[in-house]
């Protein structure tokens, strides 16, 4: 019996760890990571740089709201707009 509400239908697969774009199953079997999580970005698993970055960020501040200034936001959106679209 599950405790999880059923708001999904789940399928029979449990996963170990995941590196780059894959996961790896209980069974050690090997799958490509394309679907998302819901209201998540999809950034793949274990990437050194990435470990390293959410480390030294959390030793600082997890989360602030909209309604304030976030200097690293801007910085974020800058970095992105001059690589895609603005």
């Amino acid at each position: 019996m599950s405790y999880l509400a059923k708001n999904y239908n789940r399928k029979k697969i449990s996963f170990k760890y995941g590196k780059g774009s894959y996961l790896y199953s209980a069974n050690k079997k090997k799958y490509l990571d394309f679907v998302q999580g819901i209201a998540v970005n999809s950034l793949g698993h274990a990437n050194p740089k990435l470990i390293k970055t959410i480390k030294d960020q959390s030793k600082k501040l997890w989360h602030v709201s909209n309604a304030f200034q976030i200097p690293e936001g801007e910085k974020l959106a800058k970095k992105l707009c001059k690589k895609n679209f603005c």
